[in-house]
């Protein structure tokens, strides 16, 4: 996998997202980078956690999972990720691989990004129809990495 960060041009150099407030039930982790692999196919990047170094997450962009999907940000979610007005988060979902070798997305708990101040949030979306095992794929068990990072879930 290239270790290149996810940027645009717009990004400072210092690539680190910050969530200051961790993720949901993982309140230290803070500090990540967003990484992709400009020579894969599949829509996935890597979320690398600086706090943990055994954390690992594979996100991808929600709509890919679900075409519908759409969140509702609080002003107080829009005055932490640093938003201007009219500026929107680029969001990702979390995504499991099962030992059955289903590939699910977490779309109760998105995380939103401002790109632009490096500044990121966990949505938990309660009132919502959406579930945190959405079905996007299946792949075969023997194509699967069984090497799980960090002890929790988002």
């Amino acid at each position: 996998m290239d270790n290149t960060p996810l940027s645009d041009t717009a990004a400072p150099s210092d690539s680190t997202i910050m969530f200051p407030t961790g993720l949901v039930g993982c309140e230290s982790w803070k500090r990540f980078l967003l990484l992709v692999d400009d020579e894969e196919e599949l829509p996935v990047a890597v979320l690398r956690c600086l706090d943990d170094p055994d954390v690992e997450l594979m996100v991808t962009d929600p709509n890919l999972a679900l075409p519908e999907y759409r969140v509702d940000l609080s002003e107080a979610d829009r005055a932490l990720m640093q938003l201007a007005e009219d500026e929107q988060p680029q969001l990702f979902c979390t995504l499991s691989i099962d030992q059955d070798g289903s590939v699910t997305a977490n779309l109760l708990g998105p995380l939103a990004i401002n790109a632009r101040a490096r500044r990121g949030k966990q949505l938990v979306l309660a009132d919502s129809q959406y579930s945190s095992r959405h079905l996007v794929a299946r792949v075969s068990v023997n194509d699967t990495c069984s090497d799980e990072g960090g002890s929790c879930s988002s």
